[in-house]
């Protein structure tokens, strides 16, 4: 009697046994990037905050009828570019000696409304001058300056959410820090007072962009300020030129960019391709033409977050017009026809997503320049494997450990948190948040020079209520913009670079999901 109590005692623990194991019993997903026949392979994946920018320009006081006519219009013009950004300048040129009016407040609101209605961020500049001394009607002093950016402190806290950065500008033609009225660019006590006044009135989670690094070496002996400075360049040649401010491979500025960039929002731009076509000596046929694999080797170095999308490429001018089956043989246009294949970037160790060189069949292929600096650009991120349940149970913890790369120029900046969420068969999203920082996910380690790609972790477990409903859910992966007026906004969510992902926005466009697969609860 006693031997048979045993034997059904250890029966009854064996089946108890398999049945938990059969319970929690675990299934592993694996990603893969996007391939050249995907669905729009071969076009830009939309992203909030990085890639390519526009370039617009408001005269607060001469443009109050229409701020956005120009935002509108190139939007429209470079939509097939996956556009997330633009240059917004605010000229304050007709407000010195006064202070800034309700209608000059007015005037640059409705351009952040119309930015946010496309999805879009700032890139943001304040100046004054719009040509060089002796032909700019009027320039501030340091004190009329400095007061306007007093004056601007309130509008740039309610708008922070929609500005990525702030470039340092006031000074100057095109507050490009040269050339001004009142010579304040020779003046250290000018630039100075200049950097600190901005990095006291822009809201502290946002930094502020300098042209050279000299300009960030004033503030050295003060960590904190200089720590926020960032760069943009506004002259990216390549090779050598005196008006390059010493920007160029083997100088210690470009080292300095190298060595800080990974944790900083860096801007640049190409120069106007109707002034450097044509303006080399030695090539007058071909004109001066920017090296395009060259460019992205740098723009991969600096860990660039964006780019200017309009000099050099779909350029309009007063007198001279663009036309898109003809397009002029500036810099841009060149980089769609110079193909890059996958050993040419690993010769440098730059980024290779999984499948961007591959159909489907495993047939190799060749991508053009263009593309891919449009496509890493900031940051790329890539799934790489899921391990969790085979189904989620309600009434316990269900552990979910998700790996990615950031197969970008650089990381992600600004406030996104990372969530799970269920989607039921209604539609209806049940969040669970993850304690995770995507500023975090660098491409690789600062300062490895084999630039080894990064594995990242999302890693949480999600306990589910006892009585949450039983039934077939999909998993998603939602990185939404943490701002207060972006959160519920679909354009400003963050996008994964699969192929065997499915983007899913809620009807009423307040999440955009990245779908990871298909999971019973019971």
């Amino acid at each position: 009697m006693k031997k048979k109590w045993i034997y059904s005692s250890i029966i009854m623990v064996w089946l108890a046994g398999m049945l938990c194991g059969c319970n929690n019993a675990g299934q592993t997903i694996e990603f893969r990037g996007i391939y050249t026949d995907d669905v729009n392979g071969e076009q830009g994946l939309y992203n909030p905050g990085r890639g390519f920018r526009l370039e617009t320009a408001v005269d607060v006081q001469e443009q109050q009828d229409n701020p956005v006519e120009e935002l509108v219009c190139l939007s429209e013009k470079y939509a097939s570019d996956s556009v997330s950004l633009a240059q917004s300048y605010f000229y304050l040129t007709y407000t010195i000696g006064r202070k800034l009016t309700e209608e000059h407040f007015h005037t640059m609101q409705r351009y952040f409304d119309e930015l946010q209605a496309q999805g879009k961020k700032a890139v943001l500049r304040f100046a004054y001058e719009k040509d060089f001394a002796g032909r700019a009607p009027v320039g501030p002093t340091l004190q009329q300056a400095l007061s306007h950016l007093e004056e601007l402190k309130p509008f740039l806290e309610k708008n922070k959410d929609l500005i990525l950065v702030v470039q340092a500008g006031v000074i100057g033609a095109w507050g490009e820090w040269h050339s001004s009225v009142h010579g304040l660019e020779n003046s250290q006590t000018a630039m100075t007072g200049i950097l600190e006044k901005l990095l006291e009135v822009v809201p502290q989670d946002k930094q502020v962009q300098v042209r050279v690094p000299e300009y960030k070496n004033l503030l050295k002996n003060k960590p904190e300020l200089y720590n926020r400075l960032s760069f943009h360049d506004d002259f990216i040649v390549i090779r050598p030129d005196k008006w390059d401010g010493d920007m160029h491979e083997g100088t210690n500025n470009f080292n300095q960019m190298v060595d800080e960039s990974p944790y900083l929002v860096v801007d640049g731009e190409l120069p106007w391709g109707f002034w450097s076509v044509g303006a080399d000596p030695d090539s007058p046929s071909a004109g001066w033409l920017i090296d395009g694999m060259q460019t992205a080797r740098r723009l991969f170095l600096q860990h660039f977050t964006s780019l200017n999308v309009i000099h050099n490429y779909k350029e309009q001018h007063a007198n001279r017009t663009f036309d898109e089956n003809n397009p002029p043989e500036y810099s841009m246009v060149v980089w769609k026809k110079t193909f890059i294949h996958e050993d040419s970037l690993r010769k440098y160790g730059m980024p290779v997503s999984d499948g961007y060189f591959k159909r489907k069949s495993g047939e190799q292929v060749a991508r053009n320049v263009f593309d891919y600096i449009r496509d890493h650009l900031g940051y790329r991120i890539e799934l790489q494997r899921l391990d969790m349940p085979a189904k989620l149970h309600a009434g316990t913890g269900n552990p979910l450990k998700l790996k990615l790369v950031n197969r970008g120029f650089a990381t992600l900046f600004g406030n996104h948190p990372v969530c799970y969420v269920l989607i039921g068969p209604t539609g209806k999203v049940t969040e669970f948040p993850v304690e995770a920082d995507p500023q975090e996910w660098q491409p690789f380690s600062p300062g490895d020079s084999t630039y080894t790609p990064l594995l990242h972790k999302v890693e949480t477990v999600i306990a589910l209520p006892a009585d949450f409903p039983k039934g077939t859910y999909q998993l998603g992966l939602w990185i939404p913009d943490g701002g207060k007026e972006l959160k519920y906004n679909a354009r400003y969510a963050i996008r994964c670079a699969n192929g065997n992902t499915t983007w899913w926005m809620s009807e009423d466009h307040r999440y955009g999901v990245n779908l990871l697969t298909s999971v019973e609860v019971d």
